[in-house]
């Protein structure tokens, strides 16, 4: 059936407007449609994950609330496109959908927390929240591929065409969704600032739509399209710099404050059981292995940046060390503290962190409130394999990966240390925390020692001591005080640095057997066991 005349020439129901320009924007809006829609999906498994885990469900939920929200979106979209054929009205759609995602950061965390207390049942939970969350945008943005083929038709000729075109497009658009997320964004800012970031570039483009009529009028349009298009997109890219910089969230940490003592929660994973435990400010993570218990991190709810652990104060000490500090790498989460410590401290320093054991990622951002943003980032995955692969330099790179009572053999060794020093900017150094009055303390100094020029250590008075180590020369005492002085007060860390380098002293010689990725026997050498840890 043939288009209404002046329906076909104005390809929109709005006379005056010229069919190619509008053609091009169309099939550009549906591309940024499809990439938004794919994005958010992937997203959606960062808001679910705290709260039901990342299990088969969970993504089992997530598809299934996309899938019929799209299947409503094509009902819609097309019913309505019948009716009222309109750029405008498409725009609409587009917007209303896009302002949802803008204001989702500021609720999602409630709302799901209010779900999780309602809903026992993971699988119920999870399909439900991800409806809550999810549904009602994608059902808008789902509605553009029926529209926009409704506004681009203008006979049935070439109906085939155009409705492969726009879903040609919009499946690629999905697919550089999918990827950049995955694979770009995730790692490299925080959820709330990409779906921010998603809703900003979705409002651009119903606004473009929404105008098209006014655009379209004058000649040389499609290159104010183009400029539009190409300002939305730099926009999109530039908005997360100024978008969730907050490194804690200080709203859950004053929730935490207002419950009752004792354990908050056991989580149990493939690597350790975690406990979460809360003594009037202070909020502890532990874990449980083989009967015994050991802290690995404590926070101050009131202070983020107040550093509870001596040795987490001494090994920030680290900072005095490097001739630059661009970036920093850490091995081994905890509850976060000293990678917000330092981010806080340096916030022109990217800090990636890499933590084994994905349930302890969880715990600290939902318990302990950390955020990812443009510069301080958590990273999934096994530091040693991080490194290997990774063939990025680090002006530091800090040690702090403990399974139970000790670090993994494979994190002690002296290749372990060769790949350390092979990622280590000209300058750069290194920090470790090892235990004292083992045999394992002997053999650790002495591989360092075997590996790198310079060896600092840093006693915390409990038990740790945190091993400095450099290839480059290190300044004299006077020269290094200087040095912490000027860093001090340039920064203001809440754990002086002058106070930190009195602690300081070389080390010493030491007899013992070098450990090596053959010969590495961490568990006998390490007598600690008992005496370390604390039954539960």
């Amino acid at each position: 059936m043939q288009d209404r005349p002046g329906q076909a020439a104005d390809a929109g129901g709005e006379n005056g407007m010229r069919p190619a320009p509008i053609a091009v924007l169309v099939y550009v809006i549906a591309f940024v449609t499809g990439a938004i829609v794919m994005s958010f999906e992937m997203l959606g498994s960062r808001y679910l994950n705290p709260y039901f885990g990342s299990g088969i469900y969970t993504w089992a939920s997530l598809i299934s609330t996309v899938l019929a929200a799209l299947c409503v979106g094509y009902f819609l979209g097309g019913w309505i496109a019948d009716r009222i054929p309109s750029a405008a009205v498409l725009g609409v759609t587009v917007l209303i959908g896009s302002v949802y995602l803008i204001f989702l950061p500021a609720f999602a965390g409630e709302l799901l927390e209010l779900l999780l207390d309602r809903i026992d049942d993971i699988k119920t939970g999870s399909l439900v929240s991800s409806f809550a969350i999810m549904f009602f945008p994608v059902v808008f943005l789902g509605m553009y591929s029926p529209f926009a083929i409704r506004l681009l038709l203008r006979s049935t000729e070439g109906s085939g065409v155009t409705s492969g075109m726009v879903y040609g497009i919009s499946t690629a658009g999905s697919i550089v969704g999918t990827l950049g997320t995955t694979f770009l964004l995730i790692p490299a800012i925080g959820s709330r600032a990409i779906t921010i970031t998603l809703g900003v570039a979705g409002v651009l483009s119903g606004l473009l739509l929404i105008a098209s009529p006014f655009l379209f009028r004058r000649r040389g349009t499609l290159g104010l399209v183009a400029a539009a298009v190409l300002a939305a997109g730099l926009l999109a890219a530039t908005a997360p710099a100024s978008l969730g910089e907050e490194l804690v969230d200080r709203d859950l940490r004053a929730a935490l404050l207002e419950r009752k003592d004792g354990e908050i929660d056991h989580i149990e994973t493939e690597y350790s059981d975690i406990f979460i435990t809360k003594r009037r400010f202070e909020l502890t993570m532990s874990f449980q292995l083989k009967g015994w218990n050991y802290t690995e991190s404590v926070t101050n709810l009131l202070d983020p940046y107040d550093l509870r652990l001596a040795y987490s104060r001494a090994m920030t000490a680290s900072v005095l060390y490097p001739d630059k500090l661009v970036n920093i790498l850490m091995i081994g989460l905890g509850g976060g503290s000293i990678s917000t410590y330092l981010g806080r401290f340096l916030p022109e320093t990217a800090i990636d962190t890499v933590e084994l054991d994905p349930g302890v990622i969880v715990a600290a951002k939902k318990y302990f409130g950390v955020r990812e943003t443009k510069k301080v980032r958590y990273l999934e995955g096994d530091g040693r394999v991080y490194l290997t692969r990774n063939k990025g330099l680090y002006d530091l790179i800090l040690l702090d990966a403990y399974q139970g009572g000790y670090v993994p053999f494979h994190l002690l060794t002296r290749e372990f240390y060769e790949l350390v020093k092979e990622r280590l900017t000209p300058g750069g150094a290194a920090a470790f925390n090892i235990h004292q009055g083992t045999k394992l303390h002997d053999g650790t100094i002495l591989t360092l020692k075997a590996v790198f020029k310079h060896v600092d250590l840093y006693p915390s008075g409990r038990g740790e001591v945190i091993a400095m180590v450099t290839n480059a020369p290190i300044p004299d005492r006077d020269a290094l005080a200087q040095r912490a002085a000027a860093l001090q007060e340039r920064h203001g860390f809440n754990s002086p640095l002058p106070q930190l380098l009195a602690q300081r002293s070389e080390a010493p010689t030491l007899k013992g057997e070098l450990l090596t990725d053959d010969f590495a026997p961490v568990n006998l050498y390490d007598a600690i066991g008992e005496g370390r840890g604390r039954k539960k």
